[in-house]
């Protein structure tokens, strides 16, 4: 019975292979550079679909940040009557076009895209392995070509490929490694790396680091977030808290159950995210509340010009220091009494004491 999932599963597939099938002729089809550069490509064409929405949850939680304080306000005023708190918080947000849901939009509308690579890698791992008794099968391309005849026979439990893989680029792609693990190989998997030529240890130590990885980089994005709301000197939301300190270990005890290309993938939408919210975070600026952003220069101009606004009748801007006017030179001169000429001044002259009479 189809699943109701199965079209997402065809197209994920045939993007894989269309990717693939480019960079085979400069790789090798076999190769796990090639298909571990195939989940890569395909990451990156989910997070440029990604982008407009990305954009608008970064201005979503700016306004979200900047509400914080009034929010507060309405919980505490309203905190007996949490119907009419809620009301009030809504039309708050309603106001300024804020939708807390938006935040998370990118991650949820990565999640089916997720789920399903997740299911075509454990279906690879299913039936992308050694083949069975009656066929030969050596390490490298012998034993892809011993499991595609495998496969070729429809064994039980395998009547057809399906989601548009065929035989041969199942085995294919069931053989590929990356760092030595099969990409349809994960920790709780790694018991069947025998059957993809693969050490189980090697494969459990690398999918544990793969798997810290992914959860410091999650933990990452959304400090890298937070420290920006920081600097603008808004308050954190208590969902982004919740984000900054829950997803990334929830991440990796779900990451013991991902395939190494699952891992692949989330580790590069990560990385990617960061380098994405660095450069549209300079790009859009936070704009405090004085109209300035933070780390803003002042611009030069005569106080209560039209280059500085004035604002509430002090010709600067709020927040600027005024200009100190310099102070005036103050010049002394000794002032000398005006006296007559000696052979001028009159009167009787007195003379001496001890002088001669």
């Amino acid at each position: 019975m189809p699943h109701v999932l199965n079209p997402l599963y065809v197209v994920v597939t045939k993007v894989i292979l269309a990717i693939h099938a480019a960079l085979t002729p400069i790789f090798g089809a076999t190769s796990g550079v090639t298909w571990g550069l195939s989940l890569f490509f395909l990451t990156a064409l989910v997070r440029i679909l990604l982008f407009p929405i990305f954009v608008k949850q970064i201005k979503t939680q700016r306004a979200m940040s900047e509400l914080a304080p009034k929010v507060k306000e309405i919980q505490t005023k309203h905190k007996k009557d949490r119907e009419r708190m809620n009301a009030e918080v809504m039309a708050l947000y309603k106001e300024h076009n804020a939708n807390p849901l938006m935040g998370c939009l990118p991650l949820l509308l990565q999640m089916p895209v997720f789920y399903a690579l997740f299911h075509v890698l454990r279906y690879i791992s299913e039936h992308g392995g050694q083949a069975k008794t009656g066929f030969v099968s050596t390490a490298g391309s012998n034993a892809v070509q011993a499991c595609t005849q495998y496969l070729k026979t429809n064994p039980a439990g395998f009547p057809r490929a399906q989601y548009g893989w065929t035989p041969s680029s199942l085995c294919t792609a069931g053989h590929a490694k990356v760092f030595g693990v099969p990409l349809a190989l994960g920790f709780k998997t790694a018991s069947r790396a025998a059957a993809f030529g693969a050490d189980p240890s090697h494969v459990k130590i690398v999918t544990v680091v793969a798997i810290i990885i992914m959860a410091s980089t999650t933990f990452l994005t959304q400090r890298q977030l937070i420290a920006r709301n920081a600097a603008s000197g808004t308050a954190m939301p208590s969902q982004q808290k919740v984000m900054l300190y829950v997803l990334p270990p929830l991440f990796a005890l779900f990451g013991l159950n991902f395939q190494m290309g699952v891992l692949i993938y989330w580790v590069t939408t990560n990385v990617w995210s960061l380098g994405q919210q660095h450069f549209v975070i300079k790009a859009m600026p936070h704009i405090a509340p004085g109209g300035a952003p933070p780390g803003a220069k002042p611009t030069g101009g005569t106080v209560g010009t039209t280059a500085t606004t004035a604002v509430n009748g002090t010709g600067r801007k709020r927040g600027t220091t005024p200009p100190i006017a310099p102070a005036s030179t103050v010049q002394i001169r000794r002032q000398q009494p005006n006296r007559p000429p000696r052979n001028k001044r009159g009167g009787p002259r007195t003379p001496r004491p001890g002088g001669p009479r």
